[in-house]
């Protein structure tokens, strides 16, 4: 968990509807707004990763159609 040192204050806009609705329930507006935005942050750096890295990906996938995975022939475990 954060402490407040770490913690910067920034304004964000919510429909009035939702925010009455949180505070009506005793929603932690902030903590629920910093997960979503971690929550985003993640999912953008594996989609910027998975981009960066795709050629990477693919010629790795063709390098095993073609020459099988490393080590096969002793694998204990078959996956499929």
């Amino acid at each position: 968990m954060q402490n407040t040192a770490e913690k910067q204050r920034t304004n964000i806009t919510l429909t009035a509807e939702n925010l009455t609705a949180a505070r009506e329930l005793g929603l932690n507006v902030s903590a629920i707004s910093d997960a979503a935005v971690g929550d985003a942050v993640r999912a953008a750096r594996a989609a910027a990763w998975t981009s960066d890295n795709a050629a990477a990906i693919s010629e790795r996938r063709a390098w095993i159609e073609t020459n099988r995975m490393p080590l096969a022939d002793v694998q204990v475990l078959r996956l499929g």
